[in-house]
């Protein structure tokens, strides 16, 4: 049988992960791999859990261990209603506009499925996330990249080329962007950038897509509001996950969105997976109510706060010398960005990195249309201080000789 001639267009079309794909690197001990975007598994908090799980057992095993509501376990809703409303001054959300995914992945491809028609534009920050590449490739969008600076999407800029797509009769869908300790470049968009964003998608009626997996994860200064806190029209569409900030393996997180739409999101999920685990929302849910979410914050920051410095002091130490070499400088999150000279490409870098036992993740398979060959993404929440040091070195070394 050749088992191609079943394969669907849609199918045929899909393209691996070039995270994923690197993975049997990443997971080889004797490589320094800045690779993934995993939390270090030192902080996971399993005394806690353990404690957790026995009472999630005691008090609600015969429905945690049954099928849920595809909306998610209500108490889980009901916590997150508050916890959006009071830790994230977001106006007006009801249980109706919470619902519980498969962690933010799934609620990236159910936001494709829902909204995305064949040609739609899609705005893009440039560079973006892989994964939301990954998840709305298969509803055939067009992409459009809008330009960045350290502190995030360009507002001009944006206006400008919705304002050219229009004039060509192009259908915008909607804005995607992370906001804060953007993955991959670790920019932070700035407060009145904010707002502004907000403007122009109720002024030029598109939705924006709002991801926020690392805001909890700041190392230096505040924690900036949510692009969702100044949503008055109900036009954005706010995503997160518990992966970064509690346990990755339980794959939870939720959508706050206009009612309609997450009843679209609902009956989507139904056809995907019916429900979301039951028993990790449940534990989930006693975990948070009970403050141990704040508590974790405070402990987990401290660790990851150290590997910060150890990147940031070590491209300083090892790089600062390489002409046309520079980096982002992010105040939270897991990731560095880093630009190297146009002529050098980090595709063709990376095998002579993989000699040298470092893993990166090359930077075009954040862009759309061939960009980025000359950056790198790199993350400090997995590897140890000390191997951060090395690696950096070692990469350094590599650099120089491309030179």
């Amino acid at each position: 049988m050749d088992a191609k001639n079943f394969i669907s267009v849609r199918g045929a079309s899909l393209n691996p992960s070039a995270i994923r794909e690197i993975f049997k690197y990443s997971g080889d001990p004797s490589f320094i791999s800045f690779a993934g975007g995993y939390p270090d598994p030192d902080v996971f908090p399993t005394a806690k859990l353990k404690e957790i799980m026995s009472e999630a057992l005691d008090k609600y095993g015969r429905q945690a261990l049954q099928y849920s509501s595809t909306e998610g376990v209500k108490e889980l809703r009901n916590y997150l209603v508050k916890f959006m409303t009071e830790h994230e001054g977001v106006r007006n959300v009801g249980e109706e506009n919470i619902l519980i995914t498969t962690a933010s992945q799934q609620s990236l491809f159910l936001i494709g499925l829902v909204l995305i028609d064949p040609g739609d534009v899609v705005l893009i920050e440039a560079p973006t996330y892989l994964g939301a590449l990954t998840a709305f490739n298969p509803f055939n969008p067009e992409y459009v990249s809008v330009p960045t600076d350290d502190e995030g999407i360009i507002p001009e800029k944006l206006e400008e080329i919705i304002a050219d797509l229009k004039a060509k009769g192009k259908r915008i869908k909607f804005l995607y962007v992370i906001p804060t300790f953007q993955n991959p470049a670790g920019y932070t968009l700035s407060l009145e950038r904010r707002k502004k964003l907000v403007e122009i998608a109720k002024r030029e009626d598109i939705l924006i897509v709002e991801d926020d997996p690392y805001s909890y994860l700041v190392y230096e200064g505040e924690r900036p509001p949510c692009i969702k806190s100044f949503d008055d029209d109900d036009r954005v569409i706010y995503i997160s996950t518990f992966s970064k900030t509690f346990v990755p393996g339980f794959r939870l997180g939720w959508v706050v969105a206009h009612k309609d739409i997450v009843r679209r999101i609902v009956i989507a999920k139904q056809g995907a997976d019916l429900c979301s685990g039951a028993f990790m929302q449940y534990v989930t849910y006693l975990y948070m109510e009970k403050g141990y979410f704040f508590e974790h914050m405070n402990k987990i920051r401290e660790i990851y706060k150290v590997k910060h410095a150890a990147m940031m002091n070590a491209l300083e130490k090892y790089m600062s010398d390489i002409p046309g070499v520079h980096w982002s400088k992010p105040k939270g999150g897991f990731f560095v960005w880093l630009v190297l000279p146009e002529h050098i490409d980090s595709d063709k870098l990376f095998e002579k990195a993989i000699e040298r036992k470092v893993v990166y993740v090359k930077g075009s398979a954040f862009f759309v249309g061939g960009q980025g060959k000359n950056t790198i993404r790199l993350n400090f929440s997995q590897p140890k201080p000390e191997d951060i040091d090395k690696g950096i070195k070692l990469l350094a070394e590599v650099i120089k000789e491309s030179l």
